[in-house]
């Protein structure tokens, strides 16, 4: 996580035609992104037919391809074609590109439309093309078949946070002497690390400096002709013999190799991980002790997704960012968006409103504000986000000084977004899990009936259930807190009319019935505490979920609890309000802690976890890893 704001740059890119001839030119870098003559000729001659992609796709189960510099998007258009001509059916794609200036739609759009034999590899990037926020974003086309991490950030930071092994490196910023920040000692030892064994590269320079920064990192160079103007252009191979690398390291595994999976959840980070696994082909189950999924916190009539920001720049602050567009678009992908919020549109009757509880919130929006985030993601409430869009009558200055506007974020439905998530995944409820154990060689996991159901691989995604199937063991310390949290539910014909769900220490958002989630209170839990019904919501509840509604939401609704309904349920949380994720054991991972951002949270968290377990790229860095680890509170206690 960067210590300062990460400002994307504008490429201020000019695109010209002259018949055949397309340039596209960055007035940023004083450079063409590619050769006038054929941009696509030029990336085949220079990346594609030398490092022999058509061969690897068709030999290799993954192939992971890691590019400096995505640009217009071609070279991964290209590959994206090829894979789809050559790959049998059972092999993957994942590529991973950082790119600090990144082009709008309309720009890409625009360049790659000169060349028609990409049409539908066009069409797919602008569909799949995530918000142009900093941070990682990654996608899926082809049912999950290939991945594209896009990382709008500068490289050398991308790399240095980063932990993968490529198969293959596009080197494609500008020249190193109009883009001489990319084009570092540091990124080529970054490189070799994140290398898999006899891992190659290529490049449109043949610049000195680059030919020797890479060689010292431990590749072979070999400098050929270059194309159209460019006198040279180069390949290299990494040598198995890297000094102080870690090149060759595991390979990414199969399905048969990593054996039965058992996720003991269905609430949205069970559900979030079983989708990710089952993309990847894997054989999975669910285990519940719920007669149902989304039984327990995933089971509410409507829910936020937002990210929580933090006014300085923490690893905290950078996960909950990285994983709020991940999260999102998993959602309404899905159908499980709610209200005006749930398309994509950024207009002016989508999205969410934050509003101050209090003048410490107020302050810590205005330091966000002072921030170098893009006001797509958000802003402060203005003009174009008036306050009675959303059924507010609040005076402009004041909102403008007390709510902050997420035109991407929304209300979801919990439970069918996990619903949707578990389709065609194999589950069982009515399971209750006792006890956990790890002989040799193998998992057992022991019902309530004594009975033993045997796994390859385990990962507790249980809630508030992870304390009691973790046990007293001490490594790690899993810190495992239950608080209960009451919903009180609106009818349809109440006062209130709102267009946006509202955040404000509380919550209110309209439900797909039409009815109104106003939530949530919070009661700690104690040892012996009972948990109680779920539709068990008593009168004290329903006054502290109206007591947080701000003055200016309670002139719109009377309190009426003999009218209100509810639900509550109970969430589990860690002492330092993060989750939990990760491996704990040999084959054991764990999910949890989500606390109330769930939503937000659980469903990169999940991938994080699944790509972990098939060894493959993760999409945390090492900052949003440091925050989730689970051994955080051993080391903490001196363990």
């Amino acid at each position: 996580m960067p210590d300062h704001p990460i400002s994307l740059h504008d490429p201020l890119i000019e695109i010209t035609r002259d018949g055949d001839r397309l340039t596209a030119y960055s007035r940023l870098y004083d450079d063409i992104y590619f050769s006038s003559a054929s941009g696509y000729a030029e990336s085949m001659a220079v990346f594609i037919e030398p490092t022999e992609l058509a061969a690897r796709f068709k030999s290799s189960a993954l192939t992971t391809i890691a590019e400096l510099g995505f640009g217009t998007g071609l070279n991964f258009c290209l590959a994206l074609s090829l894979f789809r001509h050559t790959a049998p059916n059972h092999a993957r794609l994942h590529y991973i590109a950082a790119e600090h200036a990144p082009l709008t739609a309309d720009q890409i759009c625009a360049v790659l439309s000169a060349y028609p034999e990409l049409h539908q590899e066009c069409d797919d990037v602008i569909a799949a093309l995530p918000p142009r926020w900093p941070g990682r974003h990654r996608v899926f086309l082809d049912q999950g078949r290939i991945t594209l991490d896009l990382i709008y950030q500068d490289g050398r930071d991308m790399l240095s946070g980063s932990d993968f092994a490529a198969d293959v490196w596009f080197l494609d910023g500008f020249t190193p002497s109009r883009n001489p920040d990319m084009w570092q000692d540091d990124m080529f030892s970054h490189m070799a690390r994140c290398s898999a064994k006899n891992a190659v590269c290529a490049s449109f320079t043949a610049a000195g400096s680059v030919r020797r920064g890479l060689k010292q990192a431990g590749f072979d160079i070999t400098r050929h002709a270059g194309f159209g103007h460019k006198r040279h252009r180069i390949t290299g191979v990494l040598l198995n013999h890297v000094a102080g690398g870690v090149a060759g390291r595991s390979a990414p595994v199969s399905a048969s190799d990593i054996g039965r999976v058992k996720i003991i959840g269905a609430g949205i980070a069970g559900a979030s991980l079983a989708a990710a696994l089952a993309r990847r082909q894997i054989d999975v189950e669910v285990l519940d002790a719920a007669p149902a999924a989304a039984d327990g916190a995933s089971g509410n009539i409507a829910a936020l997704q937002s990210p929580r920001l933090t006014a300085s720049y923490t690893d905290h602050g950078w996960l909950s960012h990285n994983a709020f567009g991940f999260a999102r678009r998993s959602a309404l992908a899905m159908g499980a968006g709610l209200g005006s919020g749930a398309g994509m549109s950024a207009g002016k009757s989508a999205g969410l409103i934050t509003l101050a509880k209090d003048d410490r919130e107020a302050v810590r929006q205005q330091k966000l504000l002072a921030q170098a985030w893009p006001e797509t993601l958000f802003h402060s409430i203005d003009d174009d986000t008036p306050a009675n869009q959303s059924g507010l009558d609040l005076p402009h200055n004041e909102a403008a000084q007390n709510g902050l506007h997420y035109p991407y974020a929304g209300a979801v439905d919990p439970r069918q977004w996990v619903n949707a998530l578990l389709q065609g995944v194999p589950c069982r409820y009515g399971v209750q899990i006792h006890h956990l154990s790890a002989p040799q060689n193998a998992i057992i996991l022991t019902d309530q009936y004594g009975d033993d159901i045997a796994a390859d691989v385990v990962v507790i995604a249980a809630g508030i259930g992870l304390s009691a199937l973790w046990g007293k063991r001490l490594e790690p310390i899993l810190p495992i807190t239950g608080n209960r949290g009451h919903v009180s539910h609106l009818p349809a014909d109440t006062d209130i009319k709102i267009s946006l769900p509202m955040s404000f220490g509380g919550y209110l958002a309209q439900a797909s019935d039409g009815s109104y989630a106003l939530g949530a209170s919070y009661q700690r839990l104690k040892d012996g505490d009972d948990i109680g019904s779920e539709n068990e919501v008593s009168l004290n509840a329903h006054k502290e979920n109206y007591a947080r509604l701000p003055d200016v939401l309670k002139q719109h609704l009377s309190f009426s609890p003999d009218q209100w309904q509810g639900r509550q349920s109970v969430r589990a949380t860690t002492p330092d309000r993060q989750p939990i994720a990760g491996a704990i054991g040999n084959g054991i991972y764990v999910l949890g802690g989500l606390g109330s951002r769930g939503m937000v949270t659980a469903p990169l968290l999940a991938e994080a976890i699944a790509a972990d377990i098939c060894q493959e790229p993760s999409p945390l860095d090492a900052a949003m890893r440091r925050a989730v680890d689970p051994f955080r509170f051993s080391r903490r206690a001196g363990l």
